[in-house]
């Protein structure tokens, strides 16, 4: 990041090391999907780190903004965050990278931005806004069992390998952090018909649960822009087993936007 690079995004937006030139580069921005953090995505920013000046949004309740009260409403998250890309944003390209809760904010940050011209959403592992189906994701427990094991389940069965649902301690941070994500992103609701004015591209594992060609498709209805859709081998996390072919994505639409 420049010297006299804005701070007025801060603590909202972290930045990460690169050895992209300033001038040339687009910035990218990440969203972090549920019960997740800005350094998760170290290794993909890392990656890109020659072709994007990379940044992560970092939401409340974690990280060093762990004393910040957790969001409980998707729209007003996405208004703070709006606000503190206003302040990043320099004015030229930026691809904006959301995975899962992170495609959402993502996409209502982009329809809080007056100039989108300029903008390229990347939407991942998630349906499009109009074909949202979330309220049960996490399933009930029949009141015999740990409160928390239906949500360790469906974590397990989507590929989770953090690590952390195998710490006591860590796992005892991790999982309210994460239920309340799961049920701010679950209370969801987009504007009926609304769109952004950039580009999107959809992202998509072959196999997760979560989605389906035909949900994911549906992102094309949201912009009245071009739409690419990507399908790669994998579950939920194909972000993570297939990290290099993502970046290769993001790569390549880092480097169309800089043109």
């Amino acid at each position: 990041m420049r010297s006299d690079a804005p701070s007025g995004f801060a603590p909202h937006i972290r930045p990460f090391p690169t050895t992209a030139s300033a001038d040339g580069h687009p910035q990218l921005l990440f969203f972090p999907h549920s019960g997740s953090s800005a350094g998760s995505y170290r290794g993909l920013a890392g990656r890109l780190a020659d072709t994007a000046r990379p940044a992560c949004v970092q939401y409340p309740g974690r990280a060093e903004r762990r004393s910040s009260p957790p969001f409980t409403d998707v729209h007003a998250l996405a208004d703070e965050l709006a606000q503190a890309f206003a302040a990043w944003h320099e004015g030229g390209p930026v691809v904006l990278f959301g995975h899962s809760l992170g495609a959402v904010v993502a996409y209502e940050v982009v329809r809080r931005t007056a100039d989108q011209r300029r903008l390229v959403l990347v939407a991942s592992g998630h349906p499009a806004p109009s074909r949202l189906g979330l309220p049960s994701i996490v399933p009930p427990g029949d009141g015999t069992e740990d409160p928390d094991q239906p949500l360790v389940d469906l974590l397990r069965s989507l590929g989770d390998d953090s690590g952390l649902l195998d710490h006591p301690v860590l796992r005892s941070v991790f999982l309210p952090v994460i239920r309340g994500d799961l049920a701010a992103h679950g209370r969801y609701r987009p504007e009926p018909g609304g769109t952004v004015a950039c580009p999107v591209v959809a992202l998509m594992g072959n196999a997760d649960p979560l989605t389906d060609p035909a949900d994911v498709q549906a992102w094309e209805q949201h912009t009245a822009a071009t739409f690419r859709m990507h399908t790669f081998h994998g579950g939920h996390f194909f972000t993570n087993e297939r990290a290099g072919e993502v970046a290769d994505v993001l790569r390549a639409l880092c480097a169309r936007a800089a043109s």
